[in-house]
């Protein structure tokens, strides 16, 4: 992982409150358009971007037809939009969030399909990047998640509920102690704890500040979720 500080975004807090939620697949747009319809001024720019799928039965029907992944997917390209243009767009657009959907797809088998949890890592680290970017002017400084944590994953225990701090904390322990090292922790059972403390001092103050970052952006102060990944 690169030596790069996670920094706070401010994400909008009606989607992160859906891709928190156990959205299992239902015919009733209720539990999504409670969080949505408050904010009016949100909810009139969506309907706007989706126009083109309204038969003109309004938004809550357009959900329907498209399904809530569908309709996640492209609410989340508005958001991207308007970070990358500085305002809102006319319509929806898949190109945007591609990456975020391969992120998805990586980790399918190590998380609950009914949340949204590796969709919201994906989201935040799409407009993290954008803010770290702006701030470095250089469009190729990027942060990733490192193609070996898979690996490490499939060491746990089931699919998780909240498999993105999974992932971080993963990430951040693997730059800390190296593959061998990580792996072998993990092969005897070591829990968390102990494999923090097995971390350079730096590596945990970064970790934590990270963490602290992360948990700030999607409104939640849950860090240390695993007694043993």
């Amino acid at each position: 992982m690169q030596k790069l500080h996670l920094p706070h975004v401010i994400l909008p807090s009606e989607f992160v409150t859906l891709l928190k939620s156990n959205l299992s697949v239902t015919t009733s747009p209720a539990p999504i358009f409670d969080v949505i319809r408050p904010n009016q001024a949100i909810y009139l720019t969506l309907e706007k971007a989706f126009k083109e799928f309204d038969d003109g039965r309004g938004l809550e029907k357009t959900m329907i037809a498209l399904g809530w992944s569908n309709f996640r997917d492209r609410m989340a390209s508005v958001y991207i939009y308007k970070a990358i243009h500085s305002e809102y767009p006319k319509s929806t657009s898949m190109d945007l969030v591609e990456d975020i959907k391969q992120l998805e797809a990586r980790f399918a088998n190590h998380t609950v399909t009914s949340f949204s949890r590796v969709f919201l890592l994906g989201f935040y680290l799409r407009l993290a990047n954008l803010q770290i970017q702006r701030r470095e002017n250089n469009k190729f400084m990027e942060i990733k998640i490192p193609e070996e944590i898979g690996a490490f994953l499939k060491l746990s225990q089931g699919r998780s509920e909240k498999i993105d701090w999974l992932i971080l904390i993963t990430m951040h322990l693997l730059n800390g102690l190296g593959d061998k090292l990580l792996m072998n922790a993990l092969m005897q059972g070591k829990k968390f704890q102990e494999l923090y403390e097995l971390m350079p001092s730096e590596n945990k103050k970064i970790m934590l500040e990270n963490l602290l970052a992360y948990g700030a952006s999607i409104q939640e102060q849950d860090v240390f979720l695993y007694d043993k990944i």
